[in-house]
Parts: C-alpha cells; sequence; structure tokens
C-alpha cells in the first residue's frame, strides 16, 4: 500500500516518530522502519555524505514503509531542490530565524505559482518518466519544514509560521538551549516556556510541530502536548547504547 503523502500526514490526528540518522546505512534505515518508527531524518547536516548518496537511503525508507525526510545542510536553494529531486519526502531546513528565510525554503521546495523551485520531471521523485502533471502533484504533497532553534527564531516564530505553504517549524531545544544561555540544559523552564509557548501559537495557525526528544520519555511528553513530528533521538546513539546494554548484560 503507497505511503501517505507526509504533507497530509502532518495534519492529520495521529502523531510521527522519527529518529535522525547519520549513519549513511540502507540497512540502518531498514531496521529503524522494521523497528516501528513512521519516519527517518536523513542528517546532511551533521552526517558524513551529501545529496549524491541520498537515493539508496530513500528507497530503502519507501521500501520499508516509511518517510524519509532530508535535512539539508543549510538554507539553500539548489540544495532543497536536489533533496526533493532525489525522492525525500519532506524537506527540512536548519536555522530559519526569519520570515524572509522561511519564504526562501518554501521558495526553493514548491514549484510555481506556489514557488521558484527547479522543473524537471525526469528524477527520481518523478518516476523518471517526465510527466507534467507531477509538479501539481509534487506540490501538494512534499511537506516543507523549517527549524526554528535560535532566540531570533523563537522571537519571530508567529511570522514565521504566518508564511504560505510551510507546514511546520521544528523546534531545536538543544540549539535553543545555547541560544538562551542554558547551555544543553533542554529541560530549562526558559527552554520549555519558549517552546510550549510556539507550540500553543502553531496550533493557532492549523500548523505542524516538530521536536528532537533524546530520551523515549522526552518524546511522549512532547506527543501530548500535541507535537505532530517527533524525532526520538539519532540512530548512532541508539546502536551505542543497545550495545552498551548488551555488554553490560554479558559482563
Amino acid at each position: 500500500m503507497p505511503l501517505k503523502p507526509l504533507r497530509q500526514r502532518l495534519r492529520d490526528s495521529e502523531p510521527l516518530l522519527a529518529t535522525f540518522s547519520i549513519l549513511r546505512s540502507a540497512e540502518s534505515v531498514e531496521i529503524v522502519a522494521l523497528a516501528g518508527f513512521d519516519a527517518i531524518i536523513l542528517d546532511l547536516e551533521h552526517g558524513p555524505y551529501g545529496v549524491e548518496t541520498l537515493g539508496p537511503l530513500i528507497l530503502a525508507a519507501h521500501a520499508r514503509g516509511i518517510h524519509a525526510i532530508a535535512r539539508v545542510l543549510k538554507n539553500d536553494a539548489a540544495m532543497i531542490g536536489a533533496v526533493l529531486d532525489a525522492g525525500a519526502d519532506g524537506v527540512l531546513v536548519p536555522q530559519v530565524s526569519t520570515p524572509t528565510e522561511a519564504q526562501a525554503v518554501v521558495a526553493a521546495a514548491r514549484f510555481a505559482p506556489e514557488g521558484a523551485r527547479g522543473a524537471n520531471s525526469w528524477v527520481r521523485a518523478a518516476g523518471f518518466n517526465g510527466t507534467p502533471e507531477w509538479f501539481a502533484r509534487a506540490n501538494a504533497e512534499v511537506a516543507v519544514i523549517v527549524m526554528i532553534e535560535g532566540r531570533t527564531g523563537a522571537d519571530n516564530a508567529e511570522a514565521i509560521m504566518a508564511t504560505p505553504s510551510l507546514d511546520g517549524v521544528f523546534l531545536g531545544p538543544v540549539d535553543l538551549s545555547h541560544a538562551l544561555g542554558v547551555p544543553g540544559q533542554i529541560d530549562h523552564p526558559l527552554v520549555l516556556d519558549k517552546m510550549t509557548g510556539v507550540i500553543d501559537e502553531a496550533k493557532r495557525h492549523s500548523l505542524a510541530t516538530a521536536v528532537f526528544a533524546p530520551t523515549p520519555q522526552g518524546a511522549r511528553r512532547w506527543m501530548e502536548l500535541g507535537v505532530r513530528l517527533v524525532a526520538c533521538g539519532v540512530d548512532t546513539g541508539h546502536l551505542f547504547q543497545a550495545l552498551r546494554s548488551a555488554a553490560a548484560a554479558v559482563r
């Protein structure tokens, strides 16, 4: 059964569980899917790989029935278009602080008339077949999410969320804790107050929110607060914890 478009799923009532991936491994993507996650965030910002290696990772995600979201290195129109051409179901753009920056993200991810994404319907995302109807379908199905990670972005959150054709805002508590003067303290009241304020504002805009949570307990808390997409940890961290637990149990 084909996956329901990610853009649509972000509007549904059921929250989505994801994890970040910095392992350049199709097998790792498959394991994330088989473990019960709904999506994987392929991390080009912190992972040691680029757009040219995305194809097999996206195919592995789709083969196992989960969404592939690409976090790009930066707010760059060519890079945003390239990861979407490779077949990503959504794009996640870091360090968006102003409405102008958010508008640039949407313009890069949407075809005209909604944006200015370079048009080519012979790419993997289009099934390589050159069908002109694909452009409208891509606009309707691809999810565009921006990351609010600093104080300026949090202060401008309401204006950012008013960006037409934007699907969601992703709150980065680690970076936000540094910006708020409490580095690494992602559960500090300053961080939590700022994040819950943005979540409440997003609900008023009928916009999805996404959050990074390093622990399952944190992930559940954010889901209970109405966050639509929760990224629980990173694949390397999950692997490390599992192997360390196994080694400790044997020794």
